[in-house]
């Protein structure tokens, strides 16, 4: 009975760690990532002054992103986007894994009219590397183009941003070996090539020599004349 008793102890700690360490193991499957946007409404003539724009969560597991913005655009904002369009300038942003981290922060920019015709509907391309930390970010309007078309204020409020995430992979490695064991191949068929044969004329053709001086010296002795020599 005691035994027992102990056994199913023992398999209901058992239960409990394994039930445990699974939810331990889910919550890091299911990491977030996040990544702070930050956008300057500046003249490219000027010095940027960025502002935090929103956020994008990152679920590393299933490999998908989720853009917030911080807040809506305020009139004054609207404004300067609208004539940093209208002057043909540029949009900037900043991308950082911390907030008003600037020494880490990667940038990116794209033409403003398109970010003001689209109505703030842009595209974010990060770029990660092996360890999962971001090495550059690409924006782009969604459509990228410009007509010179005036948007209502209404359509400038928020953006509507798709984040997409690309990761680098590790180029496959040369194949050395091979390599170095072709040079070691074509060293030693060199060097059999400068050896040379060292042989003498005769001792290299003396088949070729042989049955030609056989030939002729039964030419000369069947030919008439040598004949009409001996009969005399």
């Amino acid at each position: 009975m005691f035994f027992r008793v102990v056994a199913r102890s023992i398999y209901i700690i058992c239960i409990f760690l394994i039930t445990h360490c699974s939810c331990l193991i889910d919550d890091e499957l299911e990491g977030h990532v996040l990544f702070y946007i930050y956008h300057s409404l500046e003249p490219s003539t000027s010095a940027p002054v960025y502002e935090q724009r929103g956020t994008v969560t990152y679920t590393t597991s299933r490999n998908e992103a989720l853009y917030t913005d911080d807040s809506l655009l305020t009139t004054e904002k609207i404004e300067k986007l609208q004539k940093l369009a209208v002057t043909d300038d540029i949009y900037r942003v900043k991308l950082s894994t911390k907030p008003g981290d600037s020494e880490s922060s990667i940038f990116s920019f794209t033409k403003a009219c398109g970010i003001y015709e689209s109505g703030l509907t842009d595209i974010l391309s990060i770029t990660l590397d092996q360890t999962g930390n971001p090495v550059g970010v690409a924006i782009s309007a969604s459509p990228p183009h410009c007509m010179g078309e005036e948007v209502s204020n209404a359509r400038l409020l928020n953006f509507n941003t798709t984040v997409n995430f690309v990761s680098l992979t590790n180029a496959p490695a040369p194949d050395t070996l091979t390599y170095i064991q072709r040079l070691e191949q074509e060293k030693a068929e060199k060097a059999r090539g400068e050896q040379g044969d060292n042989r003498s004329f005769l001792t290299k053709y003396w088949m070729y020599i042989v049955p030609f001086v056989i030939f002729l010296f039964i030419s000369g002795a069947s030919s008439p004349e040598g004949q009409g020599a001996g009969g005399r």
